[in-house]
C-alpha cells in the first residue's frame, strides 16, 4: 500500500506517491455524486480506469484455460461464468496492470467506483459452483492480497432502505431494484451489505486498507469531501 510522501533530492519539491482508492456502497448512496465532487476540488484526483478489452482479453483467456479443466471434471452439471462475471474476472488483473504503470504519477488519486472489492464480493457470493473449487479459491484469495495491497482507502456510502429506494426511484434511468416491491428491494440492499462486510473485514483486519463509512443521509456532500480530503493527506504522511 502506497501511504508515504518522499522529498526530491534537491529539497525543492515534494513528490507525493499516487493513492487508489474504492467507493463502493449500493445505487442511490451517492457514489458518482462523491466523486465528481472530489474531482472538481482537486485535480490530482482521477475517476476510474476502465482497461481496454485488448489489455483484458489476455486474462480472459488465462482464466478461461485455468478454470475451464476442473469445471468440465466436477462442475458441468452447473451453470458457468457469465458475461459479467467473465469481464469482471479480466478486470481484476488489468486494471491492476495499469495501476502499476501509471506508479510514477506524482500525486494522482484514482477513485474506482464498482471497482476490485465490489467485484471480488459479488464473484464470490453470487458466482457459479465452481467458485467453491480449490483452483478458484486460491485465484481469487491471490487477488484479494493483491488488491488489499494496492488498494490505500475504501470509502463506504450508505443511507437509509427508504431514502435509497426514494433516490433510485427518482432517477431517470432504470435500474433494477425500482421494478422490485419494498421488500424485495431492502432484501437486496441487506444481501448487499452483507457480501460487501464480509470482504472489508478481511480487508481491514491488519489495517492495510483504511475503511472510511458515511451516511449520506447524515452528512453533506461538502463534509464528506472534506473529510476525505483530509484523510487522503493524512494516509500520505503515514
Amino acid at each position: 500500500m502506497i501511504t508515504m510522501n518522499y522529498e526530491s533530492t534537491h529539497n525543492t519539491v515534494t513528490e507525493k506517491l499516487p493513492l487508489v482508492v474504492e467507493i463502493i456502497g449500493p445505487a442511490g448512496a451517492g457514489k458518482t455524486t462523491l466523486l465528481r465532487a472530489l474531482s472538481r476540488r482537486r485535480k490530482t484526483i482521477k475517476p476510474g480506469i476502465h482497461p481496454s478489452k485488448i489489455k483484458q482479453f489476455p486474462f480472459f483467456i488465462r482464466n478461461m484455460f485455468s478454470l475451464l479443466p476442473p469445471y468440465l471434471r466436477q462442475y458441468r452439471h452447473s451453470r458457468w461464468f457469465n458475461w459479467r462475471e467473465i469481464r469482471s474476472m479480466a478486470y481484476l488483473k488489468a486494471t491492476l496492470q495499469v495501476l502499476e504503470q501509471q506508479a510514477a504519477n506524482n500525486g494522482m488519486v484514482t477513485v474506482l467506483d464498482h471497482g476490485p472489492m465490489y467485484r471480488l464480493a459479488f464473484l464470490r457470493a453470487l458466482g457459479p459452483e465452481i467458485t467453491t473449487s480449490q483452483r478458484y479459491t486460491k485465484w481469487w484469495r491471490s487477488l484479494l492480497n493483491e488488491w488489499t495491497a494496492t488498494i490505500d482507502i475504501v470509502i463506504w456510502l450508505d443511507a437509509p432502505n427508504d431514502i435509497l429506494l426514494e433516490r433510485i426511484r427518482a432517477r431517470d434511468q432504470r435500474l433494477s431494484i425500482e421494478d422490485k416491491c419494498d421488500q424485495e428491494a431492502y432484501g437486496y440492499l441487506i444481501q448487499y451489505r452483507t457480501f460487501l462486510e464480509d470482504i472489508i473485514a478481511e480487508s481491514v483486519t491488519d489495517r492495510r486498507v483504511t475503511l472510511l463509512r458515511f451516511d449520506t443521509n447524515q452528512e453533506s456532500v461538502e463534509q464528506i469531501v472534506d473529510e476525505v480530503l483530509a484523510t487522503f493527506d493524512a494516509v500520505r504522511r503515514l
